[in-house]
């Protein structure tokens, strides 16, 4: 217990008042962060598009010295190139129950197909060799569809079932963790999770010089920031980063959640990026430019009904809608334009996510069943409604399937 002096009478009253002073000393600082927050971050989601309204730049700055054409080449091969392997895990519970894949599925494997033009598909899965093949010839038409894919290719697993150290492994997705790193590790390439979902190409990124490339989670709270994404991964065989990761995974894995996956690969990533040329960090845009959380998953997934439906009587709309088209242009005067019909009213809509700097979108679906005003089925009318961001982002890939006879018109 403190003892004051008997006359110090100012000092007795300080801390006496002090319960007082210190409430009035927590409102004025709280008060100061609100404001200064508010004046440091913007209001809306930066995610939306036409922030500033580039419109307003005139055609003529095109005309200037050395920015009439913007020349493309393709990145020169060298020993860091990624080869253009997609790979996807699907561990199950029971090896001889039955394969099945849904339509979100197809959605992934279809613009992995459509994208990224790759030179094989893998499949990496537990799965009895006959489970597959009765999947592939009598399962469901999603199923079928999938695995009918030009380079989807089987890769039978054997289930890792303990670490070296003797920690169970029990979760399918620990176990899916471990195994999507030995794929990388052998073959390089693209990883990616059952529900990432290819949006353009990645040349340009397997060709960067880098031995891997991963990106930033997004996150809508301070909480879940900072950390690095295991969903979308690129690596060249046998990558630096790689061999340590897998490694790391068996011997730190004590059954967390992201122990040995998202919280190491952040912490490696970051300090093996000193290395040159051996990993790039992309910014969270990029690969997961939507969180797990279900406020994000009600801006991704909740269609806006005030928006009419985009494909009526069955028939499919000649051209994609502005929103959706890609920048092919290499000129700068194509460039703006493109910007600025962006902007034109009426081409994207105030609730659309503009999702230009993705190349990749991780939808994680996880709480679509309390999402409320909806009948929560994500299906092909779903898609071609276009009344929602997942439904605007997935719909070139879906279009070009119907287009090309995979999904029948007559299922629209």
């Amino acid at each position: 217990m403190l003892a004051f002096p008997p006359n110090n009478t100012s000092v007795q009253s300080l801390f006496k008042r002090w319960p007082r002073l210190g409430f009035v000393f927590s409102v004025a600082v709280c008060s100061t962060l609100i404001f200064v927050l508010s004046w440091s971050f913007p209001a809306e989601d930066a995610r939306h598009p036409n922030a500033y309204p580039l419109s307003q730049v005139p055609d003529h700055v095109c005309d200037a010295p050395g920015s009439t054409v913007s020349s493309h080449h393709s990145p020169a091969a060298s020993a860091n190139t990624i080869p253009n392997i997609v790979h996807y895990v699907w561990m199950v519970k029971d090896p001889a129950a039955e394969f099945h894949l849904g339509f979100k599925i197809f959605i992934t494997f279809y613009s992995s197909h459509l994208f990224f033009r790759p030179d094989r598909i893998y499949i990496h899965t537990d799965a009895s060799r006959g489970t597959f093949e009765e999947a592939k010839a009598n399962g469901d038409v999603w199923t079928k569809r999938v695995l009918a894919i030009p380079g989807v290719t089987p890769n039978f697993v054997t289930t890792p079932m303990v670490t070296s150290k003797g920690v169970e492994i029990s979760r399918l997705e620990h176990r899916s963790d471990f195994v999507r790193l030995a794929a990388l590790l052998e073959f390089g390439g693209i990883y990616l999770d059952m529900d990432a979902i290819p949006l353009r190409d990645v040349t340009d990124l397997r060709h960067s010089g880098f031995a891997n490339v991963v990106g930033g989670n997004f996150a809508l709270t301070v909480k879940g920031s900072g950390y690095i994404t295991n969903g979308v991964m690129l690596a060249k065989p046998h990558s630096t980063m790689m061999k340590i990761f897998s490694k790391a995974a068996d011997e730190f894995f004590d059954g967390g959640w992201v122990t040995s996956s998202v919280v190491l690969l952040t912490d490696l990533a970051n300090r093996i990026s000193a290395i040159p040329s051996e990993v790039l960090i992309l910014q969270p845009n990029a690969f997961t430019p939507t969180s797990y959380e279900l406020e994000d998953e009600k801006t991704i997934f909740k269609p806006h009904f005030q928006t009419p439906p985009q494909v009526a009587s069955g028939e499919l709309p000649q051209e994609l809608p502005t929103g959706e088209r890609g920048l092919s242009a290499a000129t700068c005067q194509g460039a703006l334009a493109w910007l600025k019909e962006r902007e034109r009213k009426g081409s994207v809509e105030d609730w659309e996510i503009d999702f230009s700097s993705s190349y990749v979108l991780h939808a994680s679906d996880d709480y679509v069943e309390r999402i409320w005003g909806w009948d929560q089925k994500i299906d092909l009318r779903y898609i071609l409604a276009r009344q929602s961001n997942f439904a605007r982002a997935v719909y070139p890939a879906i279009r070009h399937a119907v287009k090309e006879g995979i999904i029948p018109q007559d299922e629209m």
